[in-house]
């Protein structure tokens, strides 16, 4: 005779209920999975024992400062993964400070004081920024190789960069634009302000950014290659009236899907960054003291805060990462120094 089902401990029964009611609005998406896991940690610590029994008799004892002490020394040894390893990987500084926050909130919302472990925790220590030489180089790599006969993925990630060099926006800014967004006449472009924790009901900000006559060029040629990726009737003439989607940046030969043309999300964008910084670091691999440069596009981003672009002396820092820069008059090719080309 088969089991039934068995009924959760009132402990998880509270947590599970008190987790619904924390991930409501305005709580954001990014804090409502997090909120989740946690629970789902605690449930595993209880199933796994790796917490005492009586933490499952009410959501009190589950958040009493000694199971929770034991719960956040099993989470940081990595016992509560959902495939337990021979040798567990050690929890990051800062996933143990999500648990630590998550579990502030739930006690916070439960009408119960959490107390944590003192710990003297180190700080997150974020990745090295790119300098500013790597990125004109950076730059000045996809323009040589972004010519009228260039890919359309080429064409593409030179938009992106441009846009990122020009604005330092966020990967979640970047997938947000929309065409309507880009005003080629006056050069400028609108960013949706998408801070991360922000409350859901607020309305975002936006600001109007003025770009550099290289990405301005950059997107012009993208949106040429984009009508017709987008457009829906292929018989018909492109435009606004036959697109598929109004996004900025869509994919050119999805995977798993009969045609291109979807709006590119996070996950895309990422791979199609990483994919141009694999060809740099390869072309330049070869150089005297050119350094790999890492594949994710947050380390660029947090360059241009760190050090705002002028978009005079990037269009120059690019030209003599290039190469391409000309004599007197721009009316000749001279030989450059900084560049060793002609």
């Amino acid at each position: 005779m088969a089991d039934g089902p068995t009924t959760a401990p009132p402990a998880i029964e509270a947590l599970d209920s008190l987790v619904e009611r924390a991930c409501k609005p305005p709580t954001g998406t990014s804090r409502a999975k997090q909120l989740r896991w946690i629970a789902g940690e605690l449930r595993t610590a209880l199933e796994r024992g790796a917490i005492v029994p009586t933490a499952a008799d009410s959501l009190d004892t589950l958040l009493a400062p000694d199971t929770l002490a034991t719960y956040l020394t099993a989470a940081e040894r990595g016992l509560l993964r959902r495939k337990p390893a021979a040798r567990p990987d050690q929890a990051s500084p800062a996933s143990m400070r999500i648990r630590e926050n998550c579990l502030r909130i739930l006690g916070a919302r439960a009408g119960i004081t959490v107390i944590l472990p003192d710990h003297d925790r180190p700080q997150v220590a974020l990745r090295p920024v790119i300098a500013a030489r790597p990125r004109s180089i950076l730059l000045g790599h996809l323009e040589r190789s972004a010519r009228p006969d260039r890919s359309a993925s080429r064409s593409r990630i030179l938009a992106i960069i441009g846009t990122v060099l020009d604005t330092g926006c966020r990967a979640g800014e970047l997938c947000a634009l929309r065409t309507d967004d880009v005003d080629l006449h006056h050069g400028t472009i609108r960013l949706t302000h998408l801070p991360q924790h922000r409350n859901p009901r607020t309305t975002p900000a936006t600001r109007t950014v003025t770009l550099s006559r290289s990405t301005q060029a950059a997107i012009r040629h993208w949106l040429t290659i984009r009508s017709h990726l987008v457009a829906r009737d292929p018989t018909q003439p492109v435009g606004p009236g036959n697109e598929t989607t109004d996004a900025l940046w869509v994919s050119i030969a999805p995977s798993g899907h009969p045609r291109p043309g979807l709006p590119l999300h996070f996950r895309g964008l990422a791979r199609a960054y990483a994919r141009a910084i694999h060809d740099l670091n390869t072309d330049m691999a070869a150089e005297p003291g050119w350094h790999p440069l890492p594949r994710r596009m947050e380390q660029l981003r947090r360059a241009i805060e760190l050090e705002p672009a002028d978009p005079t002396s990037r269009s120059q820092q690019a030209r003599h990462a290039t190469g391409t820069h000309g004599g007197p008059e721009g009316g000749w090719p001279v030989s450059c120094r900084r560049c060793r080309r002609w």
